[in-house]
């Protein structure tokens, strides 16, 4: 995980001067660089879709429970095994089903972008579609099977 944050940080960075990049260009010289702000847009998605399964592993994710920070470590346990059998694992096992016809519409076409002179990865960023649900199904199961 820790070149994930490594490469999720170099990516937070590069937005960063990408978009200071394009809003200069934009404001001073009056041009506008379609593929840049794709670029921007491929970087924030990437970095919200493996940022979700870093925050996990680091287990930094929200959690909207006002009792589990005062369990003991055991019923902690028992709480995440069971946050991870009966939600986390049918969510994101739903949402590895939905998207797969759509993601994979998008690579037997090789789909680029709608706008004029973009990016032609379309297919890709929305692999990540798959990556998220795939990451944040193996991550946990890992870890339970490792913790037992």
């Amino acid at each position: 995980m820790k070149k994930l944050s490594q490469l999720l940080s170099l990516f937070i960075l590069l937005m960063i001067a990408l978009s200071f990049f394009t809003v200069a260009a934009h404001y001073f010289l009056n041009v506008i660089f379609i593929p840049v702000q794709e670029l921007i847009t491929y970087l924030h998605s990437s970095i919200f879709m493996l940022g979700i399964v870093y925050a996990f592993s680091e287990d930094k994710h929200v959690r909207i429970d006002i009792f589990y920070h005062s369990y003991s470590s055991n019923k902690k346990r028992s709480v995440n095994f069971w946050g991870l059998i009966l939600l986390l694992l049918p969510f994101f096992g739903f949402v590895f089903y939905i998207s797969l016809d759509y993601v994979m519409a998008s690579w037997s076409k090789l789909e680029g972008s709608a706008e004029s002179g973009g990016l032609p990865f379309v297919y890709g960023l929305k692999t990540l579609i798959l990556i998220l649900p795939i990451s944040m199904i193996a991550y946990p199961i890992k870890q339970l099977f490792r913790k037992t």
